[in-house]
C-alpha cells in the first residue's frame, strides 16, 4: 500500500524566534519489509529552509529602491566605495605586520636548522707517492695527467699539482725569442657573480692566483713541451666543463617511481594531442595519446619515446578552455623536473588546436556569405565539443586520483611582459599563469612573500610588478609594462589572496637588495624588514593617500620650490620637522586676513590700469609728434 503523508506545524518557538514546520512524503508499506520512502532526503539548510521577511522589511526595501531610482542615496553609495578602499588598505597594513613577523621567524628557524655545508677539496693525489712516474715529471717539465685530471707544474724546483677544477683560463703568447704560457687560477675573491670556483675548503689560506712559464723558441724541446701542455690543458678543461654542465643539469631531477598501468580498458583517454616540449627533433610537433592510469599519466606519441607523469609529482594541474584562445590545453607544473632528451623540464603541456592559427587576409570576405556563416558555426560547435571532451577527461581524472584541475579566471587577467613579448596573464586559485606562448609562466602564490609595483605614477601609462619569493636565494620574477588601468584590479586580487603589496616611483636594484638580505637576514628584519618599501607601514593612520603614491625615493632639487609633498616630510628627521613647524608658525603670525588681501588686489589692479593708460597716451603723443615732423618736411 502507498500512503501520502503530510504534517504541518505552526507557532513553534526556538528561544525568542517563531517558526513553522511542514513535512510531506510518499511512503510505501511492504509486507515483511521496512517501509520505503520515495523522496530522497536532503539535510542542508538551503534545501530544507525557507526564510520569509516581514512586511515592514519589504516596505523599507521598496522605499530604498524608490530613493535609489530618484538618485537620493548616491552619497551613501560613494561612502560605501570609499569604505571598501579603506578596508583594503587596512587589510594590507595587517598583512605587512604579519609578513615581517612570519619572515623573521622563518629566517631564525632556518638559521638554527641549517647545517654547515661541507666543501669537498679538489685533491688529485693523496701524497707525492702517487705522482706518475713519467719522464716529464722527473725532468720537471709541464705534464698533464688526463686520468686524474691534474696538471703537474715545476715551481721552485718541485712538482706543483693543480687540479683541472682550479684552472680558470690559460693563454699562450709569443714575444721576441720566448713563448709564454699564462695560467689563471681560481681563488677566493676573484670570482664574483660566478658559481664555479667560489666554494673553498680553506678560504683563509694562501692561494696562488697566476702562474707564467716561458720557453725559448730556439730550444725546440722546451718549446714543444709548452705547446703540448697548452693543448692538453684546453682539452682537459673542455671535458671537465662539459661533465659539470651535465651534472648541474641533473641537479633538480628526482628519480620517479614506476608507472602502474591500469588493467581497465576504459581508462580516461584523449587522442590527437600535441605535447610541449617536443619529443622529436627541433621545431617538430609530437602528436599522440594521453592516458590516465593508476598512479599517473602516460603520453604515448605516434613516433618517439613515452612520457610518464606521476600524480604525486604534480604541483599544479591547469585546464584552460578555448575561450579567447586558439588552443585547448592541459598544463602540469611539476614538483620535481623530469628528463626529456637529457634536458630537465618542470612544465609539461598537452594541447590541441581548435581554429585556424593562420588566416588568409588576401581572400575577400563577406559577412553575409553563407559559407562563412556555416564555417563560423562549425568552428563554434567544434570548440564546444573539444572543451567538453577535455572537461570530461579532467572530471574522470579527479575521480580516480587526488589531482585537482584549476581553471584560469580570465576576468582577472591583465597584459604584461614576463619574458620578451606582451602576453595575457591570468590568475588561478593557487598561481599566476601564462600558458600559450613559450616560455610559459607558472608562479605559485603560496611561495610569494611580497609584490612590489614599480614606476607607479599618474603620468605613466605602464608599471612593473615584482614578485619576491619566500626563498630569498631564488631569483625574483618581474612582469613589465602592465597598463595602469589594471592596477586597481591587481591590488584587489592580491588583497583577496592575502598577499602584501607595496608601490613606488622608482625601479629598484633587486639583485643588490636580495644580496644584502641573504648576507644578513636577521639584521635586515631587525632594522624594519620590508617596511622600507612602504613608508606608511609604521604609521597607524592611513588617511594620507598622497603618501602612498610615493616610496620615499623622490629627492627634490636644491633650488627647491614652495610646494612640499607628504613623502618629503616623512623622509626628514624630527629636528628638521620641528624647524619647519617653527617656520610655519612665523608665517601664520605675519599673515593677513581676506579683507586686507582683497584691498591690496584692488590697488594692484588700479596701478596696472594706470600704467596701461599712461603707456597708451605716450604712444599717441609720439605718433602725433612723428606726424607733425612729416608735415614740416
Amino acid at each position: 500500500m502507498v500512503f501520502c503523508i503530510a504534517l504541518g506545524l505552526t507557532e513553534l518557538k526556538s528561544g525568542e524566534d517563531k517558526y513553522a514546520l511542514f513535512i510531506g512524503d510518499t511512503v510505501a508499506v511492504r509486507k515483511d519489509q521496512p517501509a520505503l520512502l520515495f523522496t530522497p532526503s536532503k539535510k542542508k539548510v538551503k534545501n530544507i529552509a525557507i526564510f520569509l521577511q516581514d512586511d515592514r522589511e519589504d516596505d523599507a526595501d521598496q522605499e530604498d529602491l524608490e530613493l535609489a531610482a530618484e538618485g537620493a542615496i548616491l552619497e551613501n553609495r560613494t561612502r560605501q566605495e570609499l569604505t571598501a578602499e579603506e578596508k583594503r588598505k587596512g587589510r594590507q597594513r595587517e598583512l605587512g605586520h604579519q609578513l615581517n613577523e612570519a619572515a623573521r621567524r622563518r629566517v631564525l628557524d632556518k638559521d638554527e636548522a641549517q647545517a654547515p655545508k661541507n666543501v669537498k677539496s679538489a685533491i688529485a693525489y693523496k701524497s707525492d707517492l702517487y705522482l706518475p712516474r713519467e719522464p716529464d715529471c722527473e725532468k720537471l717539465l709541464l705534464f698533464v695527467d688526463p686520468k686524474h685530471e691534474a696538471f703537474i707544474l715545476p715551481v721552485c724546483g718541485q712538482p706543483f699539482v693543480v687540479p683541472v677544477s682550479a684552472l680558470k683560463n690559460c693563454s699562450k703568447t709569443e714575444h721576441g725569442d720566448f713563448m709564454y704560457l699564462r695560467l689563471n687560477l681560481f681563488c677566493p675573491g676573484n670570482t664574483l657573480g660566478r658559481a664555479e670556483g667560489t666554494n673553498f675548503a680553506h678560504p683563509s689560506s694562501t692561494y696562488v692566483k697566476e702562474l707564467v712559464f716561458k720557453a725559448s723558441t730556439k730550444d725546440s724541446k722546451a718549446n714543444n713541451n709548452l705547446q703540448t701542455a697548452f693543448r692538453l690543458m684546453k682539452e682537459a678543461q673542455k671535458r671537465y666543463k662539459t661533465r659539470e654542465a651535465e651534472r648541474k643539469e641533473l641537479e633538480g631531477v628526482v628519480a620517479q617511481a614506476a608507472l602502474v598501468l591500469s588493467q581497465n580498458r576504459s581508462v580516461p583517454r584523449l587522442k590527437d594531442l600535441y605535447v610541449r616540449p617536443s619529443l622529436g627533433p627541433a621545431n617538430h610537433r609530437s602528436q599522440g595519446v594521453l592516458e590516465a592510469h593508476t598512479n599517473g599519466f602516460r603520453f604515448t606519441p605516434y613516433k618517439g619515446e613515452k612520457v610518464d607523469i606521476l600524480f604525486n609529482n604534480i604541483k599544479h594541474a591547469i585546464f584552460q578552455q578555448s575561450k579567447g584562445e586558439m588552443i585547448v590545453l592541459l598544463h602540469f607544473h611539476l614538483k620535481h623536473a623530469i628528463l626529456i632528451h637529457k634536458k630537465k623540464y618542470a612544465d609539461i603541456q598537452f594541447y590541441t588546436e581548435v581554429g585556424e592559427v593562420v588566416t588568409d587576409l588576401g581572400r575577400r570576405q563577406n559577412m553575409h556569405d553563407r559559407d562563412d556563416l556555416e564555417s563560423e558555426q562549425a568552428e563554434r560547435e567544434m570548440r564546444h565539443r573539444i572543451d567538453m571532451a577535455f572537461k570530461s577527461f579532467t572530471d574522470k581524472v579527479q575521480q580516480i586520483s587526488t589531482v585537482e584541475f584549476e581553471t584560469p579566471f580570465r576576468d582577472l587577467g591583465f597584459f604584461g611582459v614576463p619574458h620578451r613579448s606582451s602576453v595575457f596573464m591570468v590568475p588561478t586559485t593557487n598561481c599566476l599563469v601564462h600558458l600559450i606562448e613559450q616560455p610559459v609562466t607558472c608562479t605559485t602564490l603560496d611561495e610569494v612573500e611580497l609584490v612590489h609595483f614599480e614606476r607607479v605614477s599618474f603620468h605613466l601609462k605602464n608599471f612593473d610588478m615584482v614578485f619576491v619569493f619566500k626563498d630569498y636565494k631564488r631569483k625574483i620574477f618581474m612582469v613589465n609594462s602592465i597598463p595602469m588601468t589594471s592596477l586597481d584590479a591587481i591590488k584587489e586580487w592580491l588583497t583577496t589572496a592575502d598577499i602584501k603589496y607595496t608601490e613606488g616611483l622608482q625601479s629598484l636594484n633587486w639583485s643588490k637588495i636580495m644580496k644584502t638580505i641573504n648576507d644578513d637576514a636577521s639584521g635586515f628584519f631587525e632594522s624594519g624588514g620590508w617596511s622600507f618599501l612602504d613608508p606608511e607601514s609604521g604609521s597607524d593612520n592611513g588617511d594620507d593617500d598622497d603618501s602612498e603614491e610615493g616610496d620615499g625615493g623622490y629627492q627634490p632639487s636644491e633650488s627647491g620650490s614652495d610646494e612640499d609633498s607628504d613623502e618629503d616630510y616623512t623622509s626628514e628627521s624630527e629636528d628638521s620637522g620641528a624647524e619647519e613647524d617653527d617656520s610655519d608658525d612665523s608665517d601664520e603670525e605675519s599673515g593677513k586676513d581676506w579683507d586686507e588681501l582683497e584691498e591690496e588686489a584692488i590697488e594692484a589692479d588700479k596701478e596696472i590700469n594706470e600704467d596701461s593708460d599712461s603707456g597708451r597716451k605716450r604712444k599717441l603723443s609720439s605718433h602725433h609728434d612723428h606726424g607733425a615732423k612729416r608735415r614740416r618736411h
